[in-house]
């Protein structure tokens, strides 16, 4: 296995994070011992994020909540 890619959190935006935002997503990804971030933009999500490093995912997406709030009705 390559292990850039064990070490590269993807973080998935709806639209390009500004400085401060990149800033937090880094200050996120590094704290959980990951050096390498690629961003992706996927305006389906609607808003805010979703973070996938290794087997994990951090769903902070508009699209992820809608659904949540669908599935509990």
């Amino acid at each position: 296995m390559n292990k850039d890619k064990e070490n590269t959190a993807v973080v998935v935006l709806a639209r390009k994070a500004d400085e401060e935002t990149a800033q937090k997503i880094a200050a996120f990804v590094q704290s959980r011992g990951y050096t390498k971030i690629r961003y992706e933009i996927d305006r389906r999500i609607i808003g805010g994020l979703i973070v996938y490093m290794g087997d994990e995912i951090y769903d902070g997406s508009v699209r992820g909540r809608l659904e949540q709030i669908r599935q509990s009705v």
